[in-house]
């Protein structure tokens, strides 16, 4: 196995074609034909197979992808580290951040972190739901957001807040002034979540209430923006964490309803690979981040004080 056999195979898999992975790649197809064969060869298994919408990853292919991205990915960084070294530019930092803290505290943290690695490219996601399959095959650095649902052994996390959650609707909604979970029974619902099965959070929290909406009620975005613009024009419910509801992004464009019943906490973690060492960057990142999230706890802008006085701060980040 020779790693631009790997890189061929990933770039195959990604884009659906060899006709697509050689232009992206700048080789030619034939060179990616004959590196694929020679890595099914050397597996003994075929990879990948063809269908009506392009080349997919066989079972087998599938399991070689997860360890194919993680090796090239430590190989990147393992070169970026070299040439900081070196003195050369130090690479990119990627990372998903929730998104109330990417409306709080990310841009301080970034703007600090840009002040002292100007030669680091920020590659910045929304951390929806479930990014940990991406953290896992390295294309993530670390994750600022929601923790595994079950403890996984591959990531170490560290919980940095706490926050409620609120049912959300657009200012005026017809049901803006409904205070039971009982009545929302009839709702469309969005939901900001990346995973499988993403329905089970709500199911979670309104099924005790005897609130169980039917499957294609519950529509999924995979955007803050999104999801805001599906709330305001389709008249659809949300639930949210507190402090994103606080944010400029939604505190005028939403309310949240009034319901008695006791809502669940979410918590926000840190969380890296523990297969991994931090890159320099990486760990700068999170010092810059700590120093971020004291200064806005104290801050005097009243934005920052609505956000930060939602959220329990569980120890030092």
């Amino acid at each position: 196995m020779k790693l631009h056999q790997l890189r061929y195979f990933l770039s195959v898999a990604d884009k659906g074609s060899v006709r697509a992975a050689a232009a992206a790649l700048g080789v030619s197809a034939a060179a990616i034909s004959q590196a694929l064969r020679e890595l099914e060869a050397a597996m003994a298994t075929p990879l990948l197979r063809r269908e009506a919408h392009g080349m997919v990853p066989t079972y087998a292919g599938r399991q070689l992808l997860v360890h194919a991205r993680l090796a090239l990915g430590q190989l990147a960084r393992a070169e970026e580290e070299i040439a900081q070294i070196r003195g050369i530019a130090g690479g990119t930092l990627c990372i998903a951040v929730t998104p109330w803290v990417s409306q709080s505290i990310l841009p301080y943290a970034l703007a600090r972190f840009h002040d002292l690695r100007p030669d680091v490219r920020i590659d910045v996601t929304e951390a929806l739901g479930s990014l940990h399959p991406q953290l896992r095959d390295g294309t993530l650095d670390l994750v600022i957001g929601v923790p595994p649902r079950q403890p996984q052994s591959g990531f170490f996390t560290r919980d940095l807040f706490r926050c409620g959650l609120a049912i959300v609707a657009r200012l005026g909604h017809p049901l803006s002034t409904r205070t039971t979970l009982g009545e929302l029974v009839d709702q469309d619902w969005v939901l900001t979540l990346h995973e499988e099965g993403g329905e089970q959070p709500l199911a979670e929290l309104l099924g005790p209430h005897g609130v169980a909406p039917a499957p294609q009620r519950i529509h999924f975005a995979r955007s803050a923006l999104v999801a805001i613009g599906m709330l305001e024009v389709g008249d659809m419910l949300t639930i949210c964490p507190w402090p994103l509801v606080e944010t400029p992004l939604f505190r005028d464009r939403v309310q949240a309803l009034p319901i008695r019943e006791a809502l669940p906490e979410m918590p926000i973690s840190l969380l890296v690979r523990r297969s991994d060492t931090l890159s320099a960057a990486g760990q700068l990142f999170i010092d810059c981040f700590r120093e971020a999230s004291v200064a806005c706890a104290h801050a005097d802008d009243p934005v920052l004080k609505r956000i930060m006085n939602s959220v329990e701060v569980l120890g030092e980040v």
